[in-house]
């Protein structure tokens, strides 16, 4: 006779638990040892910072650490444990403006030479951290966990890392007019008495490229050329139609339409040379780190009202710092001339 061996549900071993932490490390990247970076503190710009973190059951053994104790970490300022604050800020979700500033000169580097030591691969949670004014802060993180708040600054009980990293946030940088390039080209191949022009807006300071992303101008939203200036029926020199775009650096194609191939006569006789017939031109855009206005020019008229609009656009240009600029551009229609001045 045979005895059976299946354990009774009272016999089944019930699953580990999560009891404590081994470790929670406070890194700009899992892999990175470096101590302290910097940023610009331009409210836009973003630095990588993750929180590792490693936990044990009742017997010390590697274990999972929930999703609900991973989601409660947030990050601190080290010194005082108080969320991040006076304008530093921290997000879960990565912005555009990641890209590094030069090394901080003010905070020594320092190395962690225990990553390798780790006895289990930590979870991690991925914060991108931004300033908006200049200064420095040491950086660390708080959980909680069982009811208990932890902190990556040694100063709770349960405390059993003390870990930070040190962010320096410089002052945004500021360029003279004269470093800003503003330059045109002729799109070419129009038909007489219509001319297509890209005004091109660069920043070069000391003669290196700094990309311009994208601009900001009042009332208009993300993802829309800006139609800032033009008329119709202006009686200027060669000019009685004018559009002037500022153009979206996403945007690779914008299609303008001036009023063609009017009649000598009229022209002879009507100073703003009416006609009833148009023509549709794409004009290529390229960015190239530059920003651009295309001003569409031609000699006729169209059928319809008079008009004239736009005197001078105040926007700002963001750099690929995410730093911005206040610029304008100043419409002389008399010069059929665009003017980029200090905004």
């Amino acid at each position: 006779m045979s005895e059976s061996m299946d354990a009774t549900p009272d016999q089944q071993t019930s699953l580990p638990t999560l009891a404590g932490l081994s470790s929670m490390k406070v890194k700009f990247d899992a892999s990175d040892s470096t101590r302290s970076k910097s940023l610009f503190g331009n409210g836009r710009m973003q630095l990588k910072v993750q929180v590792l973190v490693s936990g044990v059951d009742a017997n010390g053994n590697a274990i999972h650490v929930p999703a609900d104790v991973m989601e409660s970490i947030e990050l601190i300022h080290y010194n005082t444990g108080k969320t991040l604050r006076d304008g530093w800020a921290a997000s879960t979700v990565q912005g555009r403006f990641t890209i590094e500033a030069r090394p901080s000169q003010t905070a020594g580097e320092v190395h962690d030479d225990d990553l390798e030591n780790d006895n289990v691969h930590p979870q991690v949670r991925t914060f991108w951290v931004s300033s908006s004014s200049a200064g420095t802060t040491q950086i660390g993180a708080r959980l909680t966990l069982n009811g208990e708040r932890i902190l990556s600054n040694g100063t709770t009980l349960s405390s059993v890392q003390d870990s930070s990293i040190t962010i320096e946030a410089q002052p945004p940088s500021a360029y003279s007019m004269k470093e800003f390039r503003w330059y045109q080209t002729r799109r070419g191949d129009e038909l007489p008495g219509n001319r297509i022009f890209n005004h091109r807006l660069g920043l070069y300071p000391g003669g290196q490229q700094i990309k311009l992303v994208d601009w900001v101008v009042d009332g208009i939203e993300e993802g829309v050329d800006h139609d800032f200036a033009g008329g119709n029926r202006l009686n200027e020199i060669k000019t009685n139609y004018m559009k002037v775009i500022l153009v979206r650096p996403e945007t690779h194609k914008v299609t303008v339409s001036l009023p063609a191939n009017g009649d000598p006569f009229v022209f002879a006789f009507f100073p703003d040379a009416h006609t009833w017939s148009e023509e549709n031109y794409s004009v290529r855009i390229q960015s190239d780190g530059e920003l651009t206005v295309v001003q569409a020019l031609s000699e006729y008229s169209k059928m319809g009202k008079k008009i004239k609009y736009g005197n001078k656009l105040h926007f700002l240009a963001i750099d690929e710092h995410g730093t911005e600029h206040k610029l304008a551009i100043r419409v002389n229609f008399y010069e059929r001339n665009l003017y980029l001045e200090r905004g």
